[in-house]
């Protein structure tokens, strides 16, 4: 009861409004402390639940971009794939096939692809990309096979050498400048009397003729002074390549 009235007179008489002020004031302070206090929590707790939402919805968009990007790799891969499938039937004979591969593996002269014994690879078989020769098999495993690439010393090829003229693409005999043997990246025994000249295409004379092999750059006679001889350069980078068919009969 005695409290009640002492409340009721800081409230309501004038003359104690001073003091009511004096014990207000730290209460007051405390007051606004805590409401700062929990209004700043609040904002931090919503706020750091908003940064973990978008943070997770980041995460799921880059997931998505990572999975859309493969999509499309493998989409283009696809394509390329069909088109130089068609390049090969549309250039090469109609009872030629081809079985396309990877490159696995590189080691100087060699490339390893990822076809081998049980899908039909066999020792000697060429290797194209486009109307490229690639190189030839030399070992055959189970499910890889091993190549010697075109510019090996240890690759030796017979080849057609023509004039390097649009007409003369589809029907090389008809423009032929010369013949030789080719090893490395010098071909060989070319006769003296045929005029082979640099910018030359060369082509392999043996079955399947008409694989690109290379254009000639250079000319010199042998020391014998019974031949002449050509130093060629390749027509595609095959340390680019990451797929080539190997051509089945």
């Amino acid at each position: 009861m005695f409290l009640a009235l002492i409340i009721f007179l800081l409230d309501y008489w004038s003359l104690f409004v001073p003091l009511k002020n004096i014990f207000n004031w730290p209460f007051r302070s405390l007051k606004e402390s805590v409401y700062r206090l929990n209004n700043n929590g609040w904002q931090h707790f919503f706020s750091s639940g908003r940064t973990i939402s978008l943070k997770k919805e980041n995460q799921e968009l880059e997931g998505e971009l990572v999975r859309l990007t493969g999509e499309i790799a493998l989409l283009q891969y696809l394509h390329d794939e069909n088109q130089n499938l068609k390049n090969l039937i549309e250039f090469y004979p109609k009872d030629y096939h081809f079985l396309p591969a990877k490159i696995i593996s590189r080691s100087g002269d060699y490339l390893i692809i990822n076809q081998g014994e049980k899908a039909g690879v066999l020792v000697d078989q060429l290797v194209v990309s486009n109307q490229h020769l690639v190189g030839r098999i030399t070992e055959v495993y189970d499910y890889e096979a091993r190549l010697v690439k075109l510019g090996s010393s240890s690759l030796e090829l017979p080849v057609l050498i023509f004039a390097n003229q649009p007409d003369c693409f589809n029907d090389s005999l008809v423009c032929q400048r010369g013949r030789g043997i080719m090893t490395g990246e010098t071909i060989k025994e070319i006769l003296r009397e045929e005029e082979v000249a640099e910018g030359d295409l060369v082509v392999l004379l043996d079955d399947p003729a008409g694989i690109l092999v290379g254009r000639v750059t250079q000319m010199w006679e042998s020391q014998d002074k019974l031949f002449k001889q050509a130093r060629i350069e390749k027509l595609i980078d095959l340390d680019r390549l990451t797929e080539v068919f190997l051509i089945v009969k």
